[in-house]
């Protein structure tokens, strides 16, 4: 869990979206927040291991950390060789257009650094049909990815959450982006999953957030935040619909709180929903075995 803090306001000693799921010492990661490229150093990974970044939605605050990823994953020992990188449409041209601006700052260090080829992007747009159909996106000799649509927000015209089944033990782990509960068509997708990674509100603190804005401010983020977002409240009755082995929280929104705090929200509104699978409320680099 490189980064569980949601939002695009940064906070003291939190980091942005960023999962990384680790299969056979490949590392596949769901969205690249700001923080991602100092995570995957404290974390052990590297930046050797990335094979792909997959995009659950073009906020920036699960997108700002691309151009660091690339730029000191060069420089990195082993390094980043090559990235695909998958989301909704835009991807293609967010991934040409990634180091604009940094051309003479790479060019510098290719002269005398003493490092070697740049990595390659290949950007992938994902169309996903609107009637939320289960669409496969890739597959190599690690995972099988798919695809729906999940709602967050009108403005947001493409929001996806991702499944990976595993191939070498046949695990099921579903990401749900960004996305409003109880979202029908990210329970498909989580059927009888292993594990469900969720994102989470805390909706009593929605109100006091907005408070210190100004009136129309205020309004436009209490409205997105309570018509595009899940109160962890919700989560265990998706996870129990869905028949999700674990539940994890992440996503923490809209203020740092520390885990045991989500913890203590969530576990009697499980009770309450009869789901009884074992749910996690991680801080940043906590790992989830699989």
């Amino acid at each position: 869990m490189l980064g569980v803090n949601g939002g695009p306001v940064i906070a003291p000693g939190e980091a942005q979206p960023a999962l990384a799921l680790v299969v056979n010492n490949a590392v596949y990661l769901v969205d690249c927040g700001l923080d991602s490229s100092r995570q995957l150093v404290h974390s052990g990974l590297g930046f050797g291991p990335v094979r792909s970044v997959f995009i659950t939605h073009h906020h920036f605050d699960h997108t700002s950390g691309l151009p660091g990823l690339l730029l000191h994953g060069w420089t990195a020992r082993p390094p980043l060789s090559f990235l695909d990188l998958w989301g909704p449409p835009g991807t293609k041209a967010k991934a040409r257009n990634l180091l604009a601006g940094f051309e003479d700052d790479i060019s510098l260090y290719q002269a005398g650094g003493g490092f070697g080829p740049f990595p390659a992007v290949e950007g992938h747009d994902v169309e996903l049909p609107a009637d939320g159909t289960i669409t496969p996106v890739m597959e190599d000799e690690n995972v099988v990815v798919a695809a729906t649509r999940v709602f967050h927000g009108p403005e947001v015209a493409d929001s996806y959450a991702y499944r990976f089944t595993i191939k070498c033990t046949g695990k099921v782990v579903v990401f749900s982006g960004d996305t409003a509960a109880h979202d029908a068509n990210l329970i498909a997708l989580a059927k009888d999953c292993d594990v469900l990674v969720h994102e989470t509100q805390d909706n009593s603190a929605v109100e006091r957030i907005a408070a210190g804005l100004p009136g129309p401010q205020a309004a436009e983020l209490t409205k997105h935040l309570f018509e595009a977002h899940s109160s962890v409240l919700e989560l265990p009755a998706i996870a129990a619909a869905a028949g999700a082995g674990k539940l994890v929280l992440s996503h923490y929104t809209p203020t740092v709180q520390p885990p045991e705090v989500w913890l203590a929200m969530v576990l009697p509104a499980a009770e309450k929903a009869g789901y009884t699978g074992e749910i996690v409320a991680p801080a940043a680099l906590d790992v989830i075995p699989l």
